[in-house]
């Protein structure tokens, strides 16, 4: 087999194994989604947003991510308001809670990333990142 054979195959895993991530969201009070972590992601980079942006940004369709913000914002994590300038238009905004339970999962993760990661050289996780990079310019194109 070739390299680039193998390489497509572990892409191929890679993909699989990211969809059974998705499948064993947590579905027990108190836990955070992956869709929940990525829109919480994206609100900790910005101030306030609309409802629509955190919807692209979290690649969901806009009811599913406000059924996901009405969670959110009975857990404390997120607040959201109508815009001052522009009724239609709903701002969120991340919370104090929101930020607290991000960094915990943040670490949580990092952690399991470094341990995962850790029989790899510094020069093989650089050439993993450009073949990722790689990857992804190749998807966005197609």
């Amino acid at each position: 087999m070739s390299e680039l054979d193998d390489l497509r195959t572990a892409f191929v895993e890679l993909m699989g194994a990211e969809r059974r991530l998705r499948g064993r969201d947590p579905q027990r009070p108190g836990d955070l989604t992956h869709g929940q972590v990525r829109a919480l992601l994206a609100l900790d980079r910005d101030e306030e947003v609309t409802a629509g942006w955190l919807a692209k940004q979290a690649e969901m369709s806009p009811a599913s991510v406000t059924a996901m913000l009405d969670k959110l914002e009975q857990g404390g994590m997120v607040e959201r308001r109508r815009s001052a300038t522009d009724r239609r238009q709903v701002i969120v905004a991340l919370t104090d809670e929101g930020r607290k339970r991000l960094a915990e999962r943040r670490a949580v993760f990092l952690e399991r990333w470094r341990a995962g990661l850790a029989e790899h050289s510094p020069e093989e996780l650089a050439a993993a990142a450009r073949v990722m990079r790689s990857v992804a310019r190749m998807l966005d194109e197609t």
